[in-house]
């Protein structure tokens, strides 16, 4: 969710907190609406789901997570992640009505034992009593803890623990709700904070909600598969994970170098990355990472992302989906460099949700606050099966934040090109490597998913025995190609012999 800022920090080229300039202050033009009595609004907002169809949808159910008061927290001026962007995401959903097609609950904030569940107490000791009055950038735990730097990409502000308490207590609430079936799929705009570690913030990023959520998912599933489209690696989630094989997980990203030549962050996910080495080690195979370059267009991104993930849930067959949406993936992010447009991004929430399973979806980076509010409202429509219309209701809170040729024009839909794109460093070639070698790192899993074999029965020996066996196969067919290639080479050079490549030592 952020650009690598690592480096000498002569001068403000590599911190990112100074690239980014905050956008003007928007101007509310909807007072003959917010003169309205409370009544009054409610019916223009009914009516509006009335005419365009907005209704629960049929035979599965949808329910929204989201705290208020998780709208009220600043990182800084200078820092591009707004949780504004948060409060109109709410109200766009609420002006088009798709209030009503789901279960709202506004969920409490999450508590420190549960927070303690994955994270370091001792760090969560830190979080929470941290401000900007009482802390010391020269103390070892500031550092220790992923705070300060030359970036300081994780800022001690006003609330922070409050913060970090709401926007987790809603993923815990929205994994809580698959859980005891009262939805079939659960959303949490707020939550999605992907690169958390268990003892130190990163990337803007303090408590990992995900890997909490994920947790409460396991005490009743067996597997679950965790996808990431965020713009930057998923690494957090990855690493949470990394010894068992029952959470898989899949991330599409940016791998390579930002536009100062350093790592694009968090410099992690490369297609080779597959979880520890060690075949003894359960999670052995079980994170599958797709390294994407700058300027990916719709058609790349849905063509592999649709290849990729059903081969991965046919392979892994998980009880539950977590997909986190970052939306820096989309054209127009003032981080992120793909060209990704709304619908595409939203497809993958389409295609995931065709495989009906319980499906916890979330938030994530995204740093062009009007456009991440506009995707985040099509896929909560996606989620209930509802058709927006592209022009944006009158009575929008912020409507003026959508407006003007700069601002997409006052529609739902804009093309987020129109004032940047981004050259497509993506071939055919290129897309249709990592697929085949993604393909070919799912095979690790023909014997890996121990809670699958175990309902077999078998011991936990004869688990380790059928891993060794598909190790040594896949390392025997691997130098079996390599020494079909080196044959090949040989031939080849030998039917060459006085050719082009000789001739010139003829006497």
């Amino acid at each position: 969710m952020r650009v690598n800022a690592t480096g000498p920090s002569n001068g403000s080229a590599n911190k990112i907190v100074e690239e980014w300039m905050s956008p003007e202050s928007y101007v509310e033009d909807y007072q003959a609406f917010k003169l309205l009595s409370p009544q009054e609004k409610e019916s223009i907002i009914s009516k509006e789901a009335d005419v365009y169809g907005i209704e629960k949808p049929q035979g599965y159910s949808v329910s929204f997570h989201y705290n208020p008061l998780v709208e009220y927290h600043h990182f800084g001026s200078s820092h591009p992640m707004k949780p504004w962007r948060l409060t109109l995401t709410k109200q766009l959903i609420l002006a088009y009505g798709l209030e009503y097609a789901m279960e709202l609950h506004e969920p409490r904030s999450a508590s420190f034992e549960e927070l303690a569940i994955f994270h370091d107490r001792e760090y969560l000791d830190f979080l929470k009593h941290i401000t900007p009055q009482n802390m010391d950038p020269e103390k070892e735990e500031y550092l220790n803890f992923g705070f300060g730097g030359e970036s300081n990409d994780c800022p001690v502000f006003d609330g922070l623990w409050d913060y970090v308490s709401l926007y987790s207590g809603a993923s815990l609430h929205a994994a809580n709700s698959l859980l005891n079936g009262q939805s079939d799929i659960a959303i949490n705009w707020s939550g999605g904070l992907h690169h958390a570690k268990k003892n130190a913030a990163s990337g803007f990023c303090y408590v990992n909600d995900i890997v909490l959520a994920i947790q409460h998912l396991l005490t009743q599933n067996q597997r679950v598969l965790y996808i990431d489209i965020d713009v930057h690696h998923g690494d957090g989630v990855e690493q949470a994970f990394e010894s068992t094989d029952r959470v898989m997980t899949l991330s599409y990203h940016k791998y390579g170098m930002d536009r100062n030549n350093y790592p694009f962050f968090p410099g992690t996910g490369n297609i080779n990355e597959m979880g520890p080495t060690d075949p003894s080690n359960r999670g052995k195979g079980h994170s599958l990472n797709i390294p994407l370059d700058d300027g990916i267009d719709d058609d790349q991104y849905t063509w592999i992302f649709k290849t990729v993930t059903g081969a991965v849930v046919a392979k892994y067959n998980p009880n539950a989906i977590v997909l986190q949406c970052g939306a820096d993936s989309l054209g127009g992010d003032r981080l992120g460099k793909f060209n990704l447009n709304i619908k595409a991004h939203g497809f993958c929430v389409e295609f995931i949700k065709s495989f009906n399973r319980p499906l916890l979806l979330i938030g994530g980076g995204g740093y062009t606050p009007r456009n991440v509010a506009r995707t985040w409202c099509h896929e909560t429509a996606v989620c209930v099966d509802a058709q927006l219309h592209n022009h944006l209701p009158t009575h929008l809170p912020y409507l003026q934040a959508f407006q003007g040729e700069e601002n997409g024009g006052g529609v739902l839909y804009p093309d987020l090109h129109n004032t940047k794109r981004h050259e497509n460093a993506n071939t055919r070639q290129k897309l249709d490597n990592i697929v085949k070698q993604a393909l070919e790192n799912l095979r690790y899993l023909d014997g890996a998913p121990s809670v699958v074999i175990n309902q077999r029965g078998l011991t936990e020996e004869q688990i380790m025995r059928v891993r060794e066996k598909v190790e040594r196969e896949l390392k025997e067919e691997a130098e079996d190609r390599e020494r079909a290639d080196a044959e090949t080479v040989r031939r080849r050079r030998e039917r060459n012999t006085g050719g082009r490549g000789e001739h010139r030592y003829r006497p």
